[in-house]
């Protein structure tokens, strides 16, 4: 015996069967075992139960796998996208900080500083109702240009996770 497993060397004598003797050794060892198997499952709609060979299960788990992975990643590449669209609003806010300081001063409460900040009157800013509000929950020390480095870096790594996820969205299973 060693690591790929025991080795059986079986000698017979010259008057024995070896058909015979194989299948006594089938029969009566563990040699070969088997198992029955009902593989009986509700497909489809679900509504009527199905019986399966093994190879039509093992197709329909694989396929079952193939959608569950689909769904994940659109799931995955949807938040993504949505947490790079709030990034660039971010981005675009630390660029002209005077600017929104100003805005969000001149407001009179939070709903009119995010009016401001997504009116399109303002061709630097133009945010949307998801990036206003990012920016209005950051904290005047969150303005600096350690985090205008950390965003960037944020936008790198989200678009290269895009790019991966919308690749594994276009194969197709």
């Amino acid at each position: 015996s060693d690591r790929d497993g025991i080795r059986v060397v079986i000698e017979l004598k010259r008057d024995a069967v070896a058909a015979v003797v194989l299948n006594n050794l089938y029969k009566k060892t563990p040699l070969q075992t088997s198992f029955s198997g009902n593989f009986l499952a509700l497909m489809g709609g679900g509504t009527v139960p199905q019986r399966f060979t093994l190879r039509g299960a093992l197709n329909c788990f694989l396929d079952f796998r193939f959608e569950t992975i689909r769904r994940r990643s659109a799931f995955q590449l949807e938040k993504v996208e949505s947490r790079i669209h709030i990034v660039q609003g971010l981005l675009t806010a630390l660029a002209c900080v005077d600017d929104v300081i100003d805005i969000i001063r001149r407001a009179p409460d939070m709903n009119g500083a995010r009016e401001r900040l997504m009116d399109d009157s303002n061709p630097q800013l133009g945010l949307s109702k998801d990036q206003a509000d990012a920016v209005l929950r950051l904290q005047l020390g969150q303005l600096t240009r350690l985090n205008s480095e950390k965003l960037e870096k944020e936008r790198g790594t989200l678009g290269s996770d895009q790019k991966r996820l919308q690749t594994l969205m276009n194969v197709d299973g």
